[in-house]
């Protein structure tokens, strides 16, 4: 990669003469991971569509016996276990289904970092042509921030799974006989309070990391828009 030194300007570099501008690491890693990631996010927004279609099949079939029925269902029986099936996806499809469409925001992130670096190697290019000192316009801060907005979506599905699972076993027994009739400080009321404590500040969680990148996106426009300023100013000061 082009060796760049720093101006005394906070916000422009310039590059070594013999040197051509290349896009940053960020940037080149962007090229390439953005279709896939688009890609991924549509496949497993697809899959939870299918599994939803699944899912709908199996509460059809629980809910089409008497509540006295299902909730009388001994542990481990066909009944009990598809209660215990609706519920555990309940805990974990919607955050698979987050993980998605944040994936797609991401490929979005990174085709606009992808443009950035468009620019970034286009303007030095220009500058070369016109036989003027390159001077290029430093990557915002904001480009290191990506890996850490991504981790809070991968949270917000792995703590869900853990959820999926207790769900599961709290709900595989019987609603008349056992779940009713738990003790105090018995392991099931410690795991329906898992389950509803987890899920009381799961769901604002995954707001939080849909949010996160799209505040990621809106800082990628502002900095293509800061970039395509300085570069008319900057061919403006060249031409005059």
């Amino acid at each position: 990669m082009a060796t760049i030194t720093q101006s005394s300007s906070q916000d422009i570099q310039f590059r070594a003469p013999q040197l051509p501008v290349q896009v940053t690491g960020m940037q080149a890693m962007a090229s390439k991971m953005w279709a896939p990631f688009i890609a991924m996010g549509f496949m497993i927004v697809m899959a939870v569509f299918i599994f939803g279609l699944v899912n709908s099949s199996i509460s059809s079939d629980y809910y089409q016996f008497s509540k006295e029925t299902r909730e009388a269902a001994a542990a481990d029986s066909n009944l009990a276990t598809q209660k215990a099936f609706i519920e555990s996806a309940k805990a974990w499809l919607p955050s698979f289904k987050f993980l998605g469409m944040g994936m797609i925001l991401g490929g979005v992130t990174f085709l606009l970092a992808t443009i950035l670096g468009a620019l970034r190697t286009g303007g030095g290019r220009v500058q070369e042509a016109l036989g003027v000192p390159v001077r290029i316009i430093k990557p915002p801060m904001t480009a290191r921030t990506f890996p850490v907005l991504m981790m809070i979506l991968i949270a917000s599905l792995i703590i869900p799974i853990a959820v999926a699972t207790i769900s599961y076993g709290y709900w595989n027994h019987s609603i008349t006989t056992e779940l009713n009739h738990a003790a105090g400080g018995s392991q099931l009321l410690g795991s329906l309070s898992t389950i509803n404590t987890v899920n009381a500040w799961l769901a604002p969680f995954k707001f939080v990391g849909i949010a996160s990148v799209l505040t990621r996106i809106g800082l990628a426009l502002a900095a293509i828009v800061r970039v395509l300023r300085w570069q008319s100013e900057r061919l403006w000061d060249i031409l005059s």
